[in-house]
């Protein structure tokens, strides 16, 4: 496995514990399960750490946490968090997610449409769309998000090197890392999770998007094109 490589630009932020016994543990960990368990994503597969190969560190903006990886059906997760390119509709999070980017910031989004589904986009502006935890047992979810709480907590670290950080914590599992964000110059925008199942704390209506994008322009940044 080259680390470089796979994780580009992120590799010298994130390269102590990239190269500890701890990262090695957790990868020992998943390949274990994956004897008893489908595991996603599937071995051998680049959307592992994808979301660090594309998403440029240098050039981040805003970060947007989630939980698991899509896990039904299988072949749904596409390396970022809540996109599904792979898909032909949006799953009921993405749909949610994509009604809100409507209702917040568009008047007559097509949240049906194929290249909507594909939050690259987002990814090319600055957005790192990541999850809480890089993997899950399939429909097990949370099954893997303590295994990767050390990882999550040195790519926070990370990115609290950098300051003028909008972050975007969508649910309790991403809410619960807001005290690990100890840069001042950062916003934190904490919302309920966009799955429909979250009727305690509904996401739509929620206008983080509009949000996010008057924080950015508080910072002197371009906003994002939702």
């Amino acid at each position: 496995m080259n680390l470089r490589e796979i994780f580009n630009t992120w590799y010298e932020p994130l390269k102590q514990f990239l190269n500890s016994q701890e990262f090695i543990n957790i990868g020992k960990q998943v390949n274990a399960d994956r004897a008893n368990y489908t595991v996603i994503p599937k071995q051998g597969s680049d959307l592992l750490f994808r979301v660090f190969n594309i998403t440029d560190y240098n050039s981040l903006k805003v970060i947007i946490l989630g939980q698991d990886p899509y896990s039904n059906p299988l072949d749904a997760f596409d390396g970022l968090a809540f996109s599904n390119a792979a898909l032909y509709s949006p799953q009921p999070s993405l749909r949610n997610i994509l009604k809100e980017v409507e209702v917040d910031i568009y008047d007559g989004f097509d949240l049906n449409a194929i290249g909507n589904l594909d939050l690259t986009r987002w990814s090319n502006q600055g957005v790192l769309l990541i999850n809480t935890a890089m993997s899950v047992k399939q429909h097990l979810p949370d099954s893997h998000t303590a295994l990767w709480r050390p990882f999550t907590l040195a790519v926070i670290k990370a990115i609290c090197e950098r300051n003028d950080i909008v972050w975007l914590l969508w649910g309790k599992k991403a809410e619960a890392y807001k005290q690990f964000i100890k840069n001042s110059s950062h916003s934190v925008i904490i919302n309920g999770h966009p799955s429909p199942l979250n009727t305690y704390n509904p996401f739509l209506g929620c206008k983080c998007f509009s949000r996010c994008n008057t924080e950015l322009e508080a910072r002197n940044k371009s906003k994002i094109i939702w």
